[in-house]
């Protein structure tokens, strides 16, 4: 069985060259390589083009497109099958494409296998990184039958894919893969677990750039109508001021997020200062994320009609 490996990017200068790296030290070869760049400036193009004239197997496409329309061009062009895709930004587990092509291998019924991962631990340098890293307990996934897989790290049939009419493009940035993995379960697709196929995704320090993230994922939830804050259903049945929404979303995530047992690790570890800002990250976090949930509905009220109606139908 040949697999394609696909991923998107865009100015990726600062993580395409460990990326490289940790691709060319795979345990297995991807036999095929398909990456989308919109039209990088920062060099990443000079780079590609460089990998590209010692590598065979890698294909480059350059087009201006957005997240979801690069990966799905590099599906259609890519000439293996099954497709495993990943993020640019990730470290790679040198094992992570052989465990993650095994199931497809080891069962022919499997047509989707969500791979590992969790949080890089080398990147969790400031009290806010260290914080999240405790309320996460390092950001490993649970697998379970009601699992959505993501393009962080996954393995599907082109059939699975085209079924389901690639992956949404009205979204403006995230939740592409939200929709498509729950897509997935809701037609029933078999899906196999692979955890020790694993990447790894940085953090940042600041806690302003967790905020930050959570609203741009809000912001994508919104639009696809998925993921729906307890606060913004009662705005929706006029129970509660828009202008509540937010503050209620933070009230809530600091209820269920704020892990005491977490608050007592830190502590135990003498991290006072992480264990100091659990209770901001957390209220932060449901605050912008509800902030960019209610901009993102509105938007997706009027731009993201063809990605609701996937769940709908």
């Amino acid at each position: 069985m040949k697999f394609s490996l696909v991923t998107t990017c865009w100015n990726e200068m600062r993580s395409l060259p460990r990326w490289r790296k940790d691709i060319q030290a795979q345990t297995r070869e991807p036999d095929e390589i398909v990456i989308v760049d919109n039209l990088s400036t920062d060099g990443t193009r000079e780079l590609l083009a460089e990998w590209t004239a010692q590598n065979p197997r890698l294909k480059v496409i350059e087009q201006k497109c957005g997240a979801a329309q690069g990966r799905n061009l590099a599906i259609r062009e890519a000439t293996c099958d099954p497709i495993i895709s990943t993020d640019m930004g990730v470290t790679v587990d040198a094992h992570w494409f052989e465990e993650i092509a095994r199931p497809f291998e080891e069962d022919a019924s499997v047509q989707v296998v969500a791979g590992n991962y969790c949080i890089d631990k080398s990147s969790v340098k400031s009290a806010a990184a260290r914080a999240e890293y405790f309320l996460e307990n390092g950001g490993g996934i649970q697998f379970g039958p009601d699992f959505v897989i993501g393009n962080r790290s996954v393995g599907y049939l082109k059939k699975v894919w085209h079924e389901l009419g690639g992956l949404p493009e009205d979204l403006t940035l995230y939740a592409d893969d939200s929709v498509f993995g729950r897509q997935i379960l809701k037609a029933g697709y078999k899906m196999a677990f692979a955890p020790k196929a694993m990447v790894y995704w940085s953090r940042p320090a600041r806690l302003r750039d967790f905020w930050k993230e959570q609203f741009r994922y809000g912001k994508g939830d919104g639009e696809a109508a998925i993921k729906t804050p307890f606060a913004f259903g009662l705005y929706q049945r006029k129970r509660l001021p828009r202008v509540a929404v937010p503050w209620v979303t933070a009230l809530r995530n600091v209820q269920k997020s704020l892990r005491w047992s977490a608050v007592r690790s830190a502590v135990a570890a003498g991290d006072l200062p992480a264990a100091l800002l659990m209770p901001a990250l957390v209220f932060g976090n449901g605050y912008y994320f509800a902030n960019g949930y209610l901009i993102g509905h509105r938007h997706g009220d009027e731009h993201c009609l063809a990605c609701r109606e996937r769940l709908r139908s």
